[in-house]
C-alpha cells in the first residue's frame, strides 16, 4: 500500500492499512506511519474545532482538560437527520 497526500478519495485509504502497519512497526520493532502522537494531536485538534463551534469563539492549543463528553447535547441536528 502506497501513502500520500492525495488519497483517491474523502475517507483515503481507510484504517485497515493503518492497523496493518501499526502490527508490522511492533513486529520489526519500529515506529509506525502514524505514531500515538499524531493520534493525540487529531483528536486535539478536533476537540479544538468542536469546543470552538460549541463556544463560538476562537480557542488556544494545546487545550486544558477537554473531553468529548464536553459537548453532549451542545450540538442539535436542525435538518431532521440523524
Amino acid at each position: 500500500m502506497q501513502y500520500h497526500e492525495n488519497p483517491p478519495n474523502v475517507y483515503g485509504f481507510g484504517h485497515n492499512p493503518l492497523y496493518a502497519d501499526v502490527i508490522d512497526a511492533i513486529k520489526n520493532k519500529r515506529e509506525p506511519y502514524v505514531t500515538a502522537v499524531d493520534g493525540r494531536n487529531a483528536l486535539e485538534l478536533v476537540l479544538a474545532i468542536y469546543k470552538s463551534a460549541a463556544e463560538g469563539k476562537r480557542v488556544k492549543l494545546p487545550l486544558n482538560k477537554c473531553s468529548t463528553l464536553d459537548f453532549v447535547g451542545r450540538f442539535i441536528n436542525t435538518n431532521g437527520g440523524d
